[in-house]
């Protein structure tokens, strides 16, 4: 039994992103932050949906300043799928739903996240965002 097999992966997705929904979109305290970056690993790398890559710092940095920047934000999350599980080692791909101002933004994320500490909990590694088709 490997130390991911405790975890349960779409739960983790759901939590990181209703805590940067929180962040983004709500007067929220910076505790809320903190908590987001408790979960990404301290080398975690980005791609975002435009092309730029991010350190877990430039990412942070940058969520540090945009805190209730989208105020009423919600991330839906769907079709989490598990594309690798091996060791301490997940691979995820799922869909982001931005809604915001009656508007919505979909992103398909892959996410690298690794199973570390006791008890164990996920840490993200890599994460790589690409903007899907509006319906």
């Amino acid at each position: 039994m490997s130390a991911s097999d405790s975890l349960d992966p779409v739960a983790e997705v759901e939590a990181v992103h209703a805590l940067l929904a929180t962040w983004l979109g709500t007067d929220a305290e910076p505790e809320v932050l903190e908590r987001f970056a408790a979960t990404q690993h301290d080398t975690m790398s980005m791609v975002t949906t435009d092309g730029t890559r991010m350190s877990r710092s430039e990412l942070l940095s940058g969520l540090r300043r945009a805190r209730n920047a989208r105020p009423g934000l919600d991330i839906e999350i769907s079709e989490v799928e598990v594309l690798f599980a091996e060791g301490n080692v997940t691979v995820v791909r799922f869909m982001e739903r931005h809604h915001f101002d009656g508007k919505h933004a979909d992103r398909w994320t892959t996410a690298v996240l690794t199973a570390e500490g006791l008890p164990p909990r996920y840490s993200w590694r890599v994460l790589h965002e690409t903007e899907a088709p509006g319906d």
